[in-house]
């Protein structure tokens, strides 16, 4: 049947359906030439159920939503009088980042609302019987279980409690099961035992982001939902330097946002297809195409037109120093003339005439000696001042942002209020530091508070060690498994120049699993595998699998040399230390079980022949017993279900 007609920005249908209606609906939709292969499930937080107004909340929303300026939206409410429709089902919505899905990737999701907040208490009553019905329907429709089809918006998101933390997957598919089969469904947990109650530090997280957020973008924000913002977060790209914005190359539409350490893009409107800048500029500047545009883009956000023959637009590209954010311009400093133009992370100068001999501001950042003091103290003014703001030397706040290098401020110190308590806060490039009022001297950092949270640092200088950051890149198929990305990732790779995936190498690592990802996230190391599962059936990323992860070299066929990195998938599993003299893994079925799932997910991907699954022992001299009683054959049938 065709669709209802849309209205507004983003286009929204804004129609309510009862479940017999809703039923009709899903039955007959036509989804066209790609249908859904997931439900994201949400809660709203705010609107709930006491301030929930119909058709006039919807609109509201959808202008939320626009302001933002969002193309796209969830597309189902559940709301405690009715299903309400918003995006249309066929087309791709903005709700969950990463977990949107992409036309290019071959998949999307359905974004569903419950409407209320679930952090504390199970959804309930007609909202959460309205909520069954959509995910049942389309159970039904898609033919896809409800184990496989659900996820939550918490797996795409390391920022989120959503859909609430009373809200477990286990309750939800069993209600889901319970629906289909026409029975009774199972009964709710004890309220000690749902979920995990949600930090006080939560909301505290989501405040601090948006006001970094918010400065640069025209009052676009933060928007966990966005693959951008997502992905900024989980690479360490620091605050957006410029609103979300597109443009037109060779007859593409892109949309891009310059943050301070890379500029994002993806092609329209394949919106979890997140590609950076540097990859795509491999370290050169280009005369043309879609990488020039950008470049310029880029640096018009920052007020200052790109000039690839400057010393200073030179050496921000290659190290990776954002947009400007102002003009170059020059200072006398003890009868001295420098040259100088600050960018988002940094600020670059040079002595006058030595225009290739450029230097960092923060190198000179803790010095003592008072002529280089005199001249830091300058070159802050003056970065400040083109930030808009003004250098105090004497606050703690730009004590503490000189020493942790964390960029250029976005805005002046102001105060907010949250939760009845009133902090101070200044945002900067790379992070944003605040107090409690009025304890002016106890200034805290948003990236500390949210990695003692297990969440992705925005691009701060940090402890070092490898910080552990949970993020499910995609649904499991089978079983409760997820892949936990490590922070930062291992250095170890390169690019695939353009090479498809076609082999999956696995290789026997001795050692804990600790141990392994120490040595591999090393700056200096030189093998890394893209994925390490534990004998326990853990999984950890280590490297994207768009790079050429350095784990399996070269080889040589029929005369030929092939690039074994640019091809393949590595996969590393956890030996006991001394294998394989000590010759006994102990019970390996998790870790088993871990790589058959995983297998699928990389099946899905790249489609790839049975035969593409190689132990390393098998393509070079290492130790022939290295993975001995590994079940090949029964990983081989993993691509062949």
């Amino acid at each position: 049947m065709p669709d209802f007609p849309t209205e507004g920005s983003p286009p929204f249908i804004n129609r309510m359906l009862t479940i017999p209606e809703w039923r009709e609906y899903v039955a007959n939709y036509d989804f066209g030439q790609l249908a859904p292969s997931r439900l994201v499930l949400h809660h709203t937080y705010r609107p709930d159920e006491t301030t929930w107004r119909g058709l006039t909340t919807m609109r509201g929303i959808q202008k939320f939503y626009a302001g933002k300026g969002w193309t796209a939206g969830p597309h189902i409410f559940a709301g405690p009088d009715g299903i309400w429709l918003a995006t249309p089902m066929s087309q791709i919505g903005i709700h969950a980042g990463t977990g949107n899905g992409s036309l290019a990737k071959g998949w999307y999701s359905i974004g569903l609302e419950m409407v209320g907040y679930f952090d504390r208490v199970l959804p309930s009553g007609k909202v959460w019987e309205h909520s069954v019905a959509v995910m049942g329907e389309l159970s039904r429709r898609l033919k896809i279980p409800p184990r496989q089809l659900i996820s939550f918006h918490r797996d795409y998101t390391n920022q989120k409690s959503c859909p609430g933390w009373a809200v477990t997957k286990e309750w939800v598919w069993a209600q889901v099961e319970a629906y289909l089969n026409n029975v009774a469904p199972p009964p709710s947990p004890p309220p000690g035992q749902i979920g995990t109650p949600a930090p006080d530090d939560e909301r505290l997280i989501e405040a601090l982001l948006e006001e970094g957020y918010k400065h640069k973008t025209g009052g676009q924000g933060y928007n966990a939902d966005w693959a951008f913002h997502q992905y900024a977060l989980e690479h360490q790209l620091g605050m957006p330097m410029g609103p979300s914005a597109r443009l037109k190359v060779d007859g593409k539409e892109y949309n891009y946002q310059p943050f301070a350490r890379d500029t994002l893009y993806c092609e329209v409107p394949n919106w979890g297809d997140v590609k950076t800048l540097s990859d795509l500029l491999g370290g050169s500047i280009p005369p043309g195409g879609l990488g020039r545009a950008l470049l310029e883009a880029t640096y018009q956000a920052g007020g200052s037109p790109f000039r690839p023959d400057w010393a200073f637009h030179q050496y921000a590209v290659a190290r990776k120093l954002g947009p400007p954010v102002g003009k170059s311009a020059q200072i006398t400093v003890d009868g001295k003339q420098y040259a100088y133009q600050a960018f988002a992370v940094d600020t670059l100068y040079n002595l006058v005439p030595n225009w290739s001999d450029v230097r960092q501001l923060s190198q000179i950042g803790a010095a003592t000696d008072p002529a280089t003091v005199r001249l830091r103290d300058a070159l802050l003014t003056e970065t400040y001042k083109q930030a808009g703001t003004t250098y105090r030397p004497d606050w703690a706040f730009h004590q503490l942002a000189r020493q942790w290098a964390v960029g250029v401020p976005l805005a002046g110190s102001y105060q907010m209020t949250l939760e009845k308590t009133t902090y101070a806060l200044q945002p900067f490039a790379l992070d944003v530091l605040y107090n409690v009022v009025p304890k002016w001297s106890e200034v805290q950092r948003l990236s500390e508070l949210a990695r003692q949270h297990g969440m992705p640092v925005l691009g701060a200088a940090m402890p070092a060690g490898p910080v552990f950051a949970k993020s499910a890149i995609t649904p499991p198929t089978d079983g409760s498994f997820n892949i936990i990305q490590i922070t930062p990732p291992a250095q170890a790779f390169s690019d695939r120049g353009g090479e498809p995936v076609s082999m999956v190498v696995l290789h026997a690592i001795p050692g804990t699993v600790t141990e392994t990802i120490a040595a591999m996230t090393d700056f200096n190391a030189r093998f890394a595998t893209h994925y390490l599962i534990g004998l326990d059936g853990r999984i950890y990323r280590l490297v994207d699998e768009t790079k050429a992860a350095w784990h399996a070299g070269f080889a040589t066929g029929n005369g030929i040399r092939y690039n074994l990195n640019r091809i393949s998938i590595g996969i590393a599993l956890e030996r006991p230390a001394g294998w394989p003299v000590v010759r006994d893994a102990g019970d390996t079925d998790a870790q088993v079980r871990a790589l058959r799932w995983l297998l699928r997910q990389l099946d899905a991907r790249y489609r790839l022949d049975p035969d593409a699954i190689v132990l390393w022992s098998s393509l070079a001299a290492s130790d022939e017993e290295a993975l001995a009683g590994l079940p090949l054959g029964a990983l081989r049938e993993a691509l062949m279900e």
